[in-house]
């Protein structure tokens, strides 16, 4: 089973040929699919989407108690282009500003995404996020520093694994 890509990282597939048009259009259905299953979860159970929906605020509260809102779009952006990144497939969309802060965390919601710390100077960005499913080895941290190219983009420089 291949793992999830993100709109974005599939329009680079299409763009580029890697993919054909039939398979960037089954491929979109798919990530809409898992969208409307969500908001069916939230329809059936609006008690634990509005828990969610409060924890998710909280999360993206105490990031911006310490960083303007565009530098934590930026941030999410540069994850969602991080290859083999499995969170990306719900970053991808994160510089868009009328997409609320809050949506791209997921505190409870499987599979979960935390940005645990996000600590940035002028060219360097280290953040370390957990993600995945709580439980039997499921929750993966990492610890991800990004640098800002000539023009001014964050990308990947390293990541690491966190060990337990």
């Amino acid at each position: 089973m291949r793992t999830p890509t993100s709109p974005r990282q599939l329009f680079q597939m299409l763009d580029s040929g890697r993919i054909t048009r039939e398979e960037f259009r089954a491929r979109m259905a798919e990530c809409a699919g898992e969208i409307i299953d969500e908001m069916q979860e939230d329809h059936l159970n609006p008690v634990a989407a509005f828990m969610e929906q409060v924890l998710s605020r909280r999360a993206a509260s105490k990031l911006l108690r310490k960083h303007e809102e565009a530098l934590i779009r930026e941030v999410l952006q540069a994850l969602s282009e991080v290859e083999d990144f499995a969170p990306a497939r719900w970053l991808w969309n994160a510089a868009h500003p009328h997409m609320p802060l809050h949506a791209f965390f997921r505190s409870k919601r499987e599979p979960v995404f935390r940005v645990v710390l996000l600590d940035a100077m002028p060219q360097l960005i280290a953040v370390t996020v957990e993600y995945g499913t709580p439980g039997m080895d499921g929750l993966v941290r990492e610890n991800l520093r990004l640098r800002r190219d000539r023009r001014g983009r964050l990308g990947l420089e390293r990541r690491q694994l966190v060990p337990d």
